[in-house]
């Protein structure tokens, strides 16, 4: 498990150290679903390969931004930009909220964008069949 909630600003999180095993999420990864439980305030991104699946779980989390494009071709899954980033809030820059929350920028191939409030962000790598 890693926990990427206090990751540097505009860090990329596409890819990185899960437990000493490398991942690259753009490259070697594809995601096959995106949930949200507004009652448990999460969101869960699960990207899987030939091997291995990484679920990405933001907890106490708020979507801001959703923009999906349902006509979109074969591929447009691929993750191409994950990163903490700063929010505007009265003309000023921010990096965190009233309530503890840090803003996530997530963007997939054919423009798909999710903006996301969390105050939790972990990543779980796991063999696919277990």
């Amino acid at each position: 498990m890693k926990d990427i909630t206090h990751s540097e600003l505009f860090e990329t999180l596409v890819n990185g150290e899960i437990d000493g095993e490398y991942y690259d999420l753009h490259n070697d990864y594809q995601c096959i679903k995106i949930s949200c439980n507004a009652a448990e305030k999460k969101v869960e991104m699960r990207f899987i390969n030939d091997d291995y699946k990484i679920i990405v779980t933001f907890s106490q989390a708020t979507i801001v931004n959703c923009v999906f494009n349902p006509g979109k071709p074969p591929g447009g899954n691929t993750l191409d930009l994950f990163f903490r980033g700063r929010f505007e809030k009265n003309n000023n820059l921010h990096e965190m909220t009233d309530l503890g929350e840090y803003y996530y920028h997530i963007k997939f191939q054919e423009d798909d964008i999710l903006e996301i409030f969390a105050r939790q962000v972990v990543l779980k790598m796991s063999r696919l069949n277990s």
